[in-house]
C-alpha cells in the first residue's frame, strides 16, 4: 500500500477508516473458510461491510473511554441487525466457533499495522484493548439475541398450543363443544377466558359442553378458574354443562370447596349429546 509511517493515535485512526474494506474482506474471507455451515453470498458480501463499518467505527473511537464507547457501540450493532440474521442467529454455536481464530487475527493484522504506522507500544496495546472490548461488547450481544428470539419463539410455541387444545367445535346449531385438552394452567385457563368466551358469544352459542375427559392433570386452583369461566357465560346467558369430570378431580373440587351442584353434569360427552337432542 505504500503506506508512510505516522505519528499519532488519530492518524492510524483515519487510517483504519480509510482501509476498512480491504481490511475487512480479509477477515470475513478468513472466517467463512472456518465455519461449517453454507452462507449465501449476499450475507457474506453484508459482513464484509458490517465489518468494514465496524472498524469504521473502532478507528471513530480509539480516543474514547470504554464508558463512552459501549452506549454507542450497543446503538450501533442494533442498527446493523436485519430480519435475515436472525436464522442465523438459530446456528449460534457454528458462528462462534471461528470467533477465537478470528480474533486472534484481527489483533495481529492491527497490531502488525499499529506498529508499521510507528504507534509507540502504549498505543498499540490501546488498539487491541479496545478492539477486544468492543468484540466481547459484540459476543455478548449476540448471544442475548439468541437467548430473546429462543424465549419469543418458545411463547409463540407455546401460544400455538394453547390455541389447539382449547378449540371451540361446534357440533350442532347452537351447541358447541370445548375440550379440554392435556395440562391445564393458568395461561389455559386465561385464554379460554379472553379469547375462546368471546369467540363463543360472536358464534352465538347457546350452550357450551366442557369436557373435562381430556385433561392430562389439572389442579384445584385451575378448576376453581374453570367453574368462574361458567359464571362468566351464564351471565352472558350462554348455558354450559360439563362431562368426562373424572372421580379424583370430583374429590379435589369438594375438598377444596367449590360448589358445583347446580351445574349439570354428565359422565360422557355422548350422553350429554342425546341429552339435547
Amino acid at each position: 500500500m505504500g503506506i508512510e509511517k505516522v505519528e499519532t493515535i488519530e492518524e492510524f485512526a483515519l487510517f483504519l477508516c480509510e482501509n476498512a474494506e480491504p481490511i475487512s474482506r480479509e477477515i470475513v474471507n478468513y472466517s467463512m473458510g472456518k465455519i461449517e455451515i453454507t452462507v449465501p453470498k449476499e450475507i457474506i458480501d453484508k459482513s464484509i461491510d458490517t465489518h468494514a463499518e465496524f472498524l469504521k467505527f473502532l478507528g471513530s473511537t480509539l480516543t474514547f473511554s470504554n464508558e463512552e464507547v459501549e452506549p454507542r457501540f450497543i446503538e450501533w450493532l442494533t442498527k446493523q441487525e436485519t430480519p435475515e440474521d436472525a436464522q442465523y442467529i438459530e446456528q449460534l454455536s457454528s458462528l462462534i466457533k471461528p470467533y477465537a481464530d478470528t480474533r486472534q487475527l484481527l489483533i495481529k493484522i492491527l497490531s502488525q499495522l499499529s506498529l508499521v504506522h510507528g504507534l509507540t507500544t502504549e498505543e498499540v496495546i490501546t488498539v487491541t484493548s479496545r478492539l477486544s472490548y468492543l468484540l466481547d461488547l459484540s459476543i455478548t450481544e449476540t448471544i442475548l439475541k439468541r437467548e430473546r428470539i429462543t424465549k419469543e419463539t418458545e411463547e409463540k410455541h407455546k401460544q400455538e398450543i394453547t390455541e389447539l387444545s382449547s378449540p371451540i367445535i361446534p357440533i350442532q346449531n347452537g351447541i358447541a363443544v370445548i375440550p379440554l385438552i392435556g395440562n391445564i394452567d393458568v395461561e389455559k385457563s386465561e385464554f379460554i377466558m379472553n379469547r375462546v368466551i368471546p369467540r363463543v358469544n360472536e358464534l352465538k352459542i347457546e350452550c357450551v359442553i366442557f369436557d373435562f375427559s381430556p385433561i392430562a392433570s389439572i389442579d384445584t386452583e385451575i378448576a376453581a378458574r374453570i367453574f368462574t369461566i361458567y359464571d362468566v357465560l351464564k351471565l352472558l346467558g350462554i348455558n354450559a354443562v360439563f362431562t368426562g369430570i373424572r372421580t379424583d378431580l370430583v374429590s379435589r373440587i369438594i375438598n377444596s370447596g367449590i360448589n358445583f351442584s347446580s351445574i349439570k353434569t354428565y359422565a360422557k360427552l355422548q350422553q350429554a349429546l342425546q341429552d339435547m337432542r
